[in-house]
């Protein structure tokens, strides 16, 4: 089999997105790993709140993958509905944790860091954003093929992750040049809402949207 039909078989095949997913949250681990020992070494907030948020991605992609898996014997329609439930019940949670992203940009505000990072954080943060991009446009292609719940909230939350780690990579990126204060705090607080109220927007329309679909039959 050539290389181009390996790579053809890796798009059509759905169970890849499950396969994809796993990779995603090894990744995703070790960055919130990471956050975590850098926020503890500076005393950064933020580093540590948005370690917790991705743990909280973490387990939403874990919960999804073990149904999906649990499901795949089931009869066609046990499966559909099992999915639409998981679909709703995973949205909301994943609505509520990114409210909950009003907590590390809140303390990046109020307890600003005048600390300086290393060029080491940035070049990590931004291999991970540039993964994290790549994934999601790869799922968003991928999911556009198969008709289920599941892979395509594994989408929506790829989207929101890439997201998210932009946000990241502007932290790290004023503490690289220079620390939080002044003007500097000022551009990130107006940026950090923005990427917010988008992601925010963004799950309550692919929600709403993808119900729309359902209920039409076309999913």
């Amino acid at each position: 089999m050539s290389i181009k039909e390996n790579v053809k078989n890796f798009i059509k095949n759905p169970d890849k997105i499950v396969i994809s997913t796993i990779f995603s949250v090894l990744f995703t681990f070790f960055f919130a790993l990471y956050n975590i020992i850098l926020g503890l070494l500076y005393n950064d907030f933020f580093g540590i709140s948005i370690s917790i948020y991705y743990v909280c991605l973490i387990l939403a992609r874990v919960i999804v993958v073990r149904i999906e898996n649990h499901i795949k014997n089931f009869k066609e329609n046990i499966k559909s509905n099992i999915r639409e439930k998981t679909y709703i019940c995973m949205s909301i949670f994943i609505f509520f944790i990114d409210l909950c992203l009003f907590v590390p940009i809140t303390l990046m505000i109020i307890s600003p860091k005048d600390f300086v990072f290393g060029i080491i954080p940035a070049i990590v943060v931004a291999s991970y954003t540039t993964y994290k991009i790549i994934i999601a446009i790869i799922n968003y292609v991928k999911v556009k093929k198969f008709n289920n719940l599941v892979y395509k909230f594994l989408k929506e939350l790829s989207v929101i992750d890439a997201l998210v780690s932009v946000l990241v990579l502007q932290h790290i990126l004023i503490m690289v040049n220079g620390g939080m204060s002044g003007d500097m705090l000022v551009l990130s607080s107006i940026t950090s809402f923005i990427f917010l109220t988008f992601i925010i927007i963004f799950s309550i329309v692919e929600m709403i949207k993808t119900l729309k679909l359902k209920k039409s039959k076309i999913l």
